[in-house]
């Protein structure tokens, strides 16, 4: 008789720990490994976990124990180096294994679906077509073999929604007109192979050289300025191993930057491009995970379904079974930052995944952040710097207008016009960055002081004219826009301050003649509108392009040659000490969108604090002298990347309590630090988070530091499991986040 055996379950639950579950009545041992997803009972649910473990020892009495639902996958579905990088996920950020583990998949295997593409019918003309004459009395299959003549391959929901049935299809089948068979309803993006390498300057050839000439792990810091060629690098660093039907990753921070990301990929090889990214629904992204992770050929070329892959954040995780080399662009993005759940970051997971496949990574960005210039100061990266522009562009004049004692209008200093003007006049473009959504920040009372705030969270309602009503953008409230106040009864409720909006009808008023895109969440919402309001910038015509944060990054406007900055500098006032570091990399971004080609760029900040040093540091020097200052102040204070952080967060909807449960968690953490005898760790809080109250929770801050990260992970890692008993531990929601990067 075999000895009876269990398995360890991990579930995407926020318990640090594994689940022991009887395997299915009469099933052998062979029938189960690590990695395969499971069925399982769980209290009054049925969830989907992962085998992590096969073993005769159950932590607690077997006849407690209840059997699995069902075994979901005959083979792991995540290769070793994915299901590799869940276990570093877990260890790392502390945080429970099956939450980490389920973040490796799509939505619909977490919810046991299984692991299959869809497909859809595909119709094509036979390349021997019968006599016509057989289809004299059936003039709608005429229509669909004419309508197929001019369109050659067409999938049934086109010809569906183009008038046919699927029985008129059906119908030319069956008599020879028409062949039909299933393919994958999801597509790659096909390459187009039109375009020709660029010849590099020296310090792009040099920087390629560097890439070429090694041989397994390596990171690679490509410090470039806005404009010098980071792209055409990557692009020629990529090509030889994309010849040998390898895999590229290539990780961007926003899905806005996916389309032209998507062109100068295709455009240059005859490799399919793959797109993963959360504008995908589920099917679909179920549908490309698994096509990347295909060891398939397509039929027609001979390569891989998805040579090139291009996401965001999370598709650091899709399986590639032929990855040669990750490339990061725009690797300062705080997008990159998961902000809830396990707050990775996907720049360090990222990493991680190319020293496990022994890969070389690309780390890119015309304003790098100061823990990767830190790693490429110290050697731990390769460092890389291109200080001048691709081909004949020069960088843009920086200037500061200090409009203290100026006319300002709807958030734009008149003596602006003029220059705007001038540009329009030149055929040129215009770009005008405010980096506030809607209408205007609030709407107030100027009789009683009254402000429009929201009643969930610590923050201003937003003003929207299009359509008319108050917003949070916190919490996503919403509010009918009030007719008088609601304090003093008064009709003079006014707006305060300018965003996209304000400043895109003030600038339709101005230059009537002109067109003025707002490029914005809210204009962006639908699919493609992204690409359909830029077109008229990518075409060359003359307009003002007014926008958000969405613009600061990765675009290229060969024609904008004024750049104009508005509330940039706020920045420098916070409280956070990395507000610096971030207000420089938006300044140096956005200006980096003028005078790219041939004409000469001019970016002016307009500004009330013309005096601050550091935006004269900005201006007179580079933002490499600025993040050489920074790196000595954060030196000097022992913060990262010379020091260690661990960020206990916790919220309630009750006011308190999740300050009183930090304070539970503070004594814990100082018992365990003098029975450790831990001396250098510091401990600031519980404080009230920034924003106290948001989406109606109450949030409060315990902040860990160290100055050596393997004592700060060490410690966190004793202490964790004994958080959970803390007293009040129901009551409140808490996580812990490794290397914040924002307090808020």
């Amino acid at each position: 008789m075999t000895s009876p055996f269990y398995l360890s379950v991990a579930i995407a639950a926020p318990i640090p720990k594994l689940f022991d579950y009887h395997p299915q009545p009469d099933s052998d041992m062979s029938h189960y490994q690590a990695g395969l997803r499971v069925s399982v009972p769980f209290g009054s649910r049925e969830l989907t976990g992962i085998i992590v473990n096969i073993h005769q020892n159950p932590q607690i009495s077997p006849a407690k124990l209840k059997p699995i639902n069902a075994l979901l996958d005959t083979k792991p579905l995540l290769p070793q180096d994915v299901y590799q990088l869940g276990h570093w996920l877990s260890e790392y950020y502390h945080q429970p294994i099956g939450e980490c583990l389920s973040l490796l998949w799509p939505v619909l295997l977490r919810k046991g679906e299984q692991a299959l593409g869809s497909k859809q019918t595909q119709y094509t003309l036979s390349p021997t077509q019968p006599d016509p004459s057989v289809l004299k009395r059936a003039p709608r299959q005429v229509d669909l073999l004419n309508h197929l003549t001019k369109n050659d391959v067409q999938w049934q929901k086109d010809l569906v929604k183009a008038g046919f049935t699927p029985t008129i299809m059906q119908g030319l089948v069956e008599k020879g007109f028409l062949d039909k068979q299933e393919r994958d309803s999801f597509q790659p993006i096909k390459g187009e192979c039109s375009q020709t390498p660029l010849t590099l300057n020296t310090e792009q050839q040099q920087a390629l050289t560097s890439i070429e000439g090694s041989d397994g792990f390596k990171s690679f810091l490509i410090d470039g300025i806005t404009g010098s060629g980071k792209t055409e690098v990557y692009l020629q660093a990529i090509a030889p191993h994309l010849e040998h039907g390898k895999q590229v990753l290539i990780l961007v921070p926003e899905i806005g930057l996916t389309p032209q990301t998507v062109q100068r990929f295709a455009q240059r090889f005859n490799a399919d491009v793959l797109l993963l990214h959360s504008k995908l629904n589920d099917r679909e992204r179920l549908d490309a995970w698994l096509m990347a992770g295909q060891h398939s050929l397509n039929d027609n070329t001979g390569q891989l379904r998805g040579q090139i892959i291009i996401g965001t954040r999370s598709a650091i995780f899709t399986p590639l079974p032929n990855l040669a080399m990750i490339i990061i662009d725009e690797e300062h993005d705080q997008s990159f930052k998961q902000q809830d759940g396990v707050r990775y970051h996907g720049r360090d997971v990222a990493v991680v995944r190319a020293k496990t496949l022994n890969i070389p990574i690309i780390l890119g960005s015309a304003t790098p952040s100061l823990e990767c210039l830190h790693n490429g100061l110290s050697g731990k990266y390769q460092y890389l710097r291109l200080t001048q522009r691709a081909g004949s562009a020069s960088m843009p004049e920086l200037q500061i207008l200090n409009i203290k004692n100026q006319a300002v209008h709807h958030g734009l200093a008149d003596s602006l016009l003029k220059p705007i003007q001038d540009t329009l006049d030149k055929n040129q473009q215009v770009l005008v960055f405010v980096n506030r959504r809607g209408y205007a920040p609030t709407l107030y009372c100027p009789d009683c002081a009254w402000i429009a705030e929201c009643r969930r969270c610590d923050a201003k309602m937003t003003l929207h004219q299009k359509p008319a009503h108050l917003h949070c953008h916190h919490c996503d409230s919403k509010l009918n826009i009030p007719r008088q106040c609601p304090e003093c009864l008064s009709h003079k409720i006014q707006a305060m301050g300018a965003g996209t909006e304000r400043l895109e009808s003030h600038l339709q008023y101005k230059f009537q003649k002109t067109p003025v895109i707002r490029i914005d969440r809210d204009s962006t919402q639908n699919k493609n509108a992204m690409q359909t309001l830029l077109k008229p910038v990518h075409n060359g015509e003359p307009c003002i392009i007014v926008g958000t944060q969405m613009l600061a990054k990765g675009h290229h406007f060969p024609k904008v040659t004024l750049v104009i900055m508005i509330n940039v500098d706020s920045g420098f006032f916070s409280a956070d000490y990395r507000a610096m570091e971030k207000t420089a990399q938006l300044i140096l971004q956005v200006a980096g969108r003028a005078g790219r080609e041939k004409d000469k760029g001019v970016a002016v900040i307009q500004t009330e604090f013309s005096d601050h040093p550091m935006l004269h540091l900005l201006k007179e020097e580079s933002f490499h002298a600025l993040s050489l200052a920074l790196l000595d102040e954060r030196k000097n204070q022992h913060l990262p990347p010379y020091g260690f952080q661990v960020l206990l967060r916790a919220d309630c909807h009750q006011p308190k309590e999740a300050e009183m449960f930090l304070h539970r968690v503070r004594q814990l953490l100082n018992q365990h630090q003098h029975a450790l005898n831990m001396p250098n760790l510091n401990m600031i809080g519980p404080l009230p988070a920034p924003m106290e109250l948001r989406a109606g929770r109450f949030r409060s801050q315990l902040w860990v530091s160290a100055h050596n990260r393997k004592v700060l992970h060490h410690f966190i890692g004793v202490v964790i499991k004994d958080i959970y008993e803390v007293k009040g531990f129901h009551k409140v929601r808490w996580g812990v986040d490794i290397d914040p990067t924002d307090n808020m």
